[in-house]
């Protein structure tokens, strides 16, 4: 029987953690001199490229299928935050796409990619691959950015749209949360200790949604609620149970905040697209760094900076090598 409650997941993330109890060693603080990030496109540094060679261009479409050809390559018009706050840290190295030098860049994030598993580039896969590509390296000198789950969240709304019920939706909704507790617990047992967990935005916010109507936002909201609050529970039992910390960022809060009081973020527009669908001539605004959005659910490069600002104040004071 499935079980949708905090406690079920993290029961079964905890139960697959324990098989590996026993091969943790005791370790000090290490110093972090690499970042590895799984994700989709909100981290994706160019994976989706490597993978298609294939972008963007105009005519756009409101949500893309492809990178665009601008901005290096990223569902943006430039680098996402992951970057901008590995530079910050010195790490930019690491932070390259894993799927263009395996074994040298570990950011495994790929645009499209679900937390859950049985989709390509999963989070599991990415992990997976990150083990592959790292054997020899010790986990503990890592820092691990797990931003995922907006794929899913999307998967969910829809899946509400058929199912009025909601049991498809919160089942769509355990697997995403199952997938990231288990994949925690993994690195965990492989060494890794210091975490960052990204949570949703408020999907109701992004202008792909605004258009669909008031229903289809509040099928939105609903789903990032009821997502973001079970992640919560589940990863302070990860963190109360593992030796691990993991450091939260409510992405939620600061979009909610951005919309509410965009001038205290350097931003002008908050409501609308900066790239024109279907258009050759004009397809692109003229300041996109006054824009939050740069299509209808991705951030622009100025929001992504807002963002890596944010991450790195929260984290306060880590054992970088910098």
């Amino acid at each position: 029987m499935r079980s949708n409650s905090p406690r079920g997941i993290f029961l079964a993330a905890l139960l697959t953690c324990t098989l590996w109890f026993s091969t943790w060693a005791a370790a000090g603080e290490a110093e972090l001199s690499r970042i590895v990030v799984f994700g989709d496109s909100l981290t994706d540094p160019g994976n989706a490229f490597v993978l298609t060679h294939q972008v963007s261009a105009p005519p756009y479409q409101l949500i893309p299928d492809f990178p665009y050809a601008r901005g290096g390559h990223h569902f943006s018009n430039g680098k996402t935050w992951v970057e901008q706050l590995a530079r910050r840290l010195d790490m930019s190295d690491s932070a390259c796409p894993a799927l263009r030098a395996r074994g040298r860049c570990s950011n495994y994030a790929v645009g499209g990619a679900r937390a859950r598993p049985g989709t390509p580039f999963d989070l599991s896969s990415q992990v997976a691959m990150f083990r592959s590509d790292f054997a020899s390296l010790a986990k503990d000198e890592a820092f691990y950015v797990v931003h995922i789950g907006g794929n899913d969240l999307r998967d969910a709304i829809e899946a509400l749209a058929s199912d009025r019920s909601g049991a498809a939706t919160m089942a769509i909704i355990e697997d995403a949360l199952g997938a990231i507790a288990t994949n925690i617990a993994t690195l965990a047992a492989a060494g890794g200790r210091e975490f960052l967990v990204v949570n949703a935005p408020n999907l109701a916010l992004a202008p792909a949604l605004r258009l669909q109507g008031p229903q289809a936002q509040g099928a939105a909201q609903f789903v990032s609620v009821a997502f973001n609050d079970t992640l919560a529970s589940v990863l302070a039992g990860l963190e109360a149970s593992l030796p691990v910390t993991i450091h939260r960022f409510d992405l939620f809060a600061l979009v909610n905040a951005a919309v509410a009081a965009p001038a205290a973020f350097g931003l002008t527009v908050v409501d609308a697209t900066c790239i024109t669908p279907g258009v050759i001539v004009h397809a692109e605004c003229t300041h996109p760094d006054s824009y939050l959005f740069w299509d209808g659910i991705h951030p622009t490069r100025a929001a992504h900076a807002i963002l890596a600002r944010r991450v790195r104040d929260i984290l306060g004071v880590l054992p970088f090598d910098d």
